[in-house]
């Protein structure tokens, strides 16, 4: 049978009858009540990885006889890269006329898909091909309706694209991406943390698969920021070309001394294929990746059984002609802790707490996003990259281009781990190996091999305030930017919550995992340093974490539970309860005024009020896990029926009016804490006045259980969850009583 009596469809991945219908949309249709399903474009999995069936696929279609059906014929592709004027989002008309003027006029160069359970996709066209390759493979469902295929200028896929050259944006080249109707982005800025006078940089859009021209075959000023078909396999060139493009115009951003620190390190000699003392101002490689609980067995560096992403490390670092390399696995002793001697530990401590010099002094580091451990390899070292799918329509080449690599990253087991942040956001200059492309980035561009290398340098002119201009970070690194006080806990709280969503596999790296992280902020923004991950000595008032309500998703114990019986927090006992690496879970500043002080420094909340902050504890000291702090206690009794009320003592009467309602973390209501006597640490109390008068009291608790010390010095009080106390009692009437505390 001819491929002209088959369609590709998009549900099952497979080729299909034309003339029958799908299983899985007939199921689909039978179980569900049908309804115009209008999903916004969050919900589709937009990096459409192929399958090694696909591939096959679509690679026996292209050997058989091809062309255009009659609605592609209909849309003539050619015609949108040729005559499509579209704008982003940042520049479209703002009156109400214009904007609708100028949908109407990108619309004919739409192709609108339709209900995606009627979409047929022709075998043997090869604009259906070319849509069946970059169309969603999970996350869509046959009512769907509003998917369309729409042009596009290249430069909006990087941030910061306002800063192109006029020239360079009217000359770029089109690529079709999908959209989905709902989908209009107004205008987004990435805000500047340290600058004052930028309003943030404009953010990237259309980020997904896209089908683009070749170059040879573009149409007149419509070729900058092009696409390119790429091997399977990396070429190295386009890497050291990159680098060196780096190398030779921001050697000031992204080339680092290397300090006297370094000297206690070791490399990989990938030469001789041995571990040795770090020489002397060596440019070295640095490897970041997903362990995946794979360790590499004694002997096989020399032996050359490592894990396959490490051998792939030690191919790429010869490619880019350097000589030495850095892996955690084999530079760093991985030995069990309470294995080692008094002075391995204090090696060991010395080397995580200087991740930051390694991946900042490194030449290069490789990220290794593709794959769930350390056996997946480098993609496009020795193993092949996804394929591209390239079609050739009325003598023009067009072809597929993969998602942005950001997207890539997102969606990879590497940006969930919490060792990888650290390696990510300190590394001055990547390399990105994904399964279906190379990108390069450096604290100034950045660029994937499947684009063209002239888009090299482009927007090398954006505001420099990212500490990694494509993950959203920010420098650490630039001594030339003036921090705030404000601007420096920002970045520390927006750290730390970042930290705190990734996954680790031993609880005992709780800490370790961030040393390099806290050193790079202590060296540059906190110079007192940190216990135990909170900068207390400068900031008391960051014991004022608490877990985000949605960690661990507060299910209840049991079908019957009361509202207090869910799922918690787990507890890391080598680590003290006082700290948020002390215990499991996505960590939020959101509750007291330390993530955002502005109503407090500027005195003044909302309808006139004043709004002061005080009973702060004062930081004593910190001995192991012992915090001592000077600060407010009270006591005070909690009766939930069906809200939290907080009351001086245990009420007698069922109307006994309380001084407060009491919410637990940053739950959405009042009622995850069960009935009974508690006793708080103050971390700071908030008062509202107007013209003077008393308003209201928001105090922000730690809630304490005392317990003998480990020690055997006393007791001494462990923290057992966090709240926040919403009183129109002036809170001096709960009697606190301002005394030494102990904390472990």
């Amino acid at each position: 049978m001819a491929s002209q009596d088959f369609r590709l469809c998009i549900f099952c991945r497979e080729l299909e009858p034309a003339s029958a219908a799908c299983p899985l949309v007939k199921k689909f249709q039978a179980e569900t009540r049908q309804a115009d399903f209008l999903a916004s474009e969050d919900q589709f999995n937009e990096l459409s990885p192929l399958s090694p069936s696909d591939e096959r696929l679509l690679k026996q279609l292209q050997d058989k006889p091809s062309s255009l059906c009659k609605r592609c014929t209909d849309y003539n592709p050619l015609r949108a890269f040729e005559l499509a004027e579209p704008l982003p989002s940042g520049l479209l008309p703002e009156d109400d006329d214009g904007f609708r003027d100028y949908f109407l006029r990108l619309k004919a160069y739409e192709l609108d898909l339709g209900e995606l359970g009627s979409l047929a996709l022709s075998a043997s066209c090869p604009f259906c091909r070319l849509i069946y390759r970059i169309m969603p493979t999970k996350g869509i469902r046959p009512d769907t309706k509003g998917m369309r295929l729409t042009p596009y200028r290249a430069y909006v896929r990087h941030t910061g694209w306002e800063y192109l050259p006029e020239k360079t944006r009217a000359q770029s080249a089109i690529f079709l991406g999908l959209r989905h109707l709902s989908h209009i982005v107004h205008g987004i800025r990435v805000p500047m943390l340290f600058s004052d006078d930028e309003p943030g940089v404009r953010s990237p859009e259309m980020t997904g698969p896209a089908i683009c021209l070749a170059t040879d075959d573009t149409f007149p000023d419509r070729h900058e920021y092009n696409g390119r078909l790429i091997e399977p396999y990396v070429d190295f060139e386009f890497a050291k070309n990159g680098l060196d493009v780096c190398w030779k115009n921001h050697k000031e951003y992204c080339i680092s001394t290397r300090p006297k620190e370094l000297f206690t390190t070791k490399m990989i000699d990938v030469l001789e294929r041995k571990v040795v003392p770090y020489p002397e101002g060596c440019e070295y490689v640095a490897l970041s990746y997903t362990w995946g609980g794979i360790m590499a067995e004694e002997g096989a560096l020399e032996e050359q059984t490592l894990p396959q992403t490490i051998e792939d490390s030690i191919t790429v670092t010869k490619k880019l002609g350097k000589q030495y390399l850095w892996v955690d696995a084999l530079c760093v002793n991985q030995k069990p802790w309470k294995t080692l001697s008094v002075q391995e530990q204090a090696e060991k401590t010395q080397q995580l707490a200087m991740m930051d010099l390694i991946y900042q002094c490194a030449t290069v580091t490789l990220i290794a996003l593709a794959g769930q451990d350390s056996n997946a390899g480098l993609c496009g070292v020795t193993r092949p990259r996804e394929m591209q799918l390239q079609e050739t329509i009325n003598g023009r080449k067009l072809f597929t281009i993969p998602a942005v690599v950001e997207d890539e990253m997102a969606a990879s087991a590497w940006d969930t781990r919490a060792w990888t942040f650290q390696e990510g956001m300190l590394s001055k200059r990547s390399l990105f190996f994904s399964g279906k492309q190379l990108g390069i980035s450096c604290q100034r561009f950045g660029a994937p091999d499947a684009y063209d290398p002239s888009c090299y340098g482009h927007l090398s002119n954006r505001p420099m305030d990212s500490f990694r201009q494509l993950m959203n970070g920010f420098n650490l690194t630039d001594t030339n930017i003036s921090v705030t006080n404000p601007q420096r806990i920002l970045l520390y709280t927006g750290l730390i919550m970042d930290y705190t969503r990734r996954q680790m596999s031993r609880s005992s790296d709780s800490l370790n995992a961030c040393l390099g992280l806290l050193s790079a902020l202590q060296r540059r923004l906190f110079p007192s340093g940190f216990e135990w991950g909170l900068p207390l000595r400068e900031l008391p008032l960051t014991l004022g974490w608490s877990h985000d309500w949605a960690f661990p998703e507060p299910k209840r114990l049991q079908k019957d539970s009361p509202p207090w019986d869910i799922a918690r927090p787990q507890r890391r006992e080598d680590f003290p309860s006082w700290s948020w690496c002390g215990w499991e879970g996505h960590v939020t500043f959101g509750q007291t005024s330390l993530q955002d002080g502005s109503l407090v420094a500027a005195g003044s909340g909302r309808g006139g009020r004043e709004v002061t902050s005080d009973m702060v504890p004062g930081f004593i000291g910190c001995e192991g896990k012992r915090l001592t702090v000077n600060g407010y206690v009270c006591k005070f009794y909690i009766r939930t029926e069906p809200f939290s009320e907080a009351f001086l003592t245990k009420p007698d009467k069922e109307d006994e009016q309380p001084f407060g309602i009491v919410s637990e973390r940053n739950f959405p209501h009042p009622y995850t804490l069960k009935t009974g006597e508690y006793e708080g640490l103050v971390v700071e109390r908030l008062r509202h006045t107007q013209e003077g008068k008393f308003v209201k009291d928001t105090v922000y608790m730690i809630v304490l259980d005392w317990v003998q010390s480990q020690d055997g010095r006393g007791e001494v009080a462990e923290r057992r969850t966090f709240v926040t106390v919403k009183s129109d009692v002036e809170f001096e009437k709960v009697k606190p009583v301002k005394r030494v505390v102990h904390l472990e």
